[in-house]
């Protein structure tokens, strides 16, 4: 703000950790506490702007020191929201890990299921071929006894 001129701290900290009463501008930096010098009905009242203010690097944050509470309120809320998106991404991710386990696991028992598929149906061929040989027996055994029967009876 233009009409506005500073005293207090103008510092600069990189510190991203700050203090829940701390008022930050949309440069996540501390914003500093100044008051305003001009003459006019603000005169005197206490402010809160951006830390790079008055270069022009300004991210435009201000509020009253009176208004802060609201500020703080709502960059607590911003803060857990954030957190929980966080929170939500890495459940995202494990959970995307373990479909694609889950996808793994599936193929390799598909592979067996088709595997076990044709391991049974070699089986069903083979008593197929059993049940055959025995039906051919059987049907040797009847026509030697009949032969013999036959031979018998002559």
């Amino acid at each position: 703000m233009a009409s506005h001129n500073s005293i207090g701290s103008s510092s600069r900290s990189r510190s991203k950790q700050t203090s829940s009463s701390q008022v930050v501008c949309y440069h996540n930096e501390i914003a500093p506490l100044r008051t305003v010098h001009y003459d006019g009905p603000t005169k005197g009242k206490r402010f809160f702007g951006c830390s790079y203010w008055p270069e022009q690097r300004t991210c435009g944050f201000f509020k009253w020191a009176d208004e802060v509470d609201d500020v703080c309120d709502l960059q607590h809320l911003v803060m857990e929201k954030e957190t929980r998106i966080c929170e939500l991404e890495y459940e995202m991710d494990m959970m995307k890990d373990k479909v694609k386990r889950l996808k793994a696991k599936k193929e390799k028992l598909v592979e067996e299921v088709e595997e076990m598929g044709i391991a049974t149906t070699e089986t069903m061929f083979e008593l197929k071929e059993n049940n055959t040989d025995k039906r051919l027996m059987l049907t040797l055994v009847f026509s030697w006894a009949f032969f013999t029967l036959v031979l018998l009876m002559k």
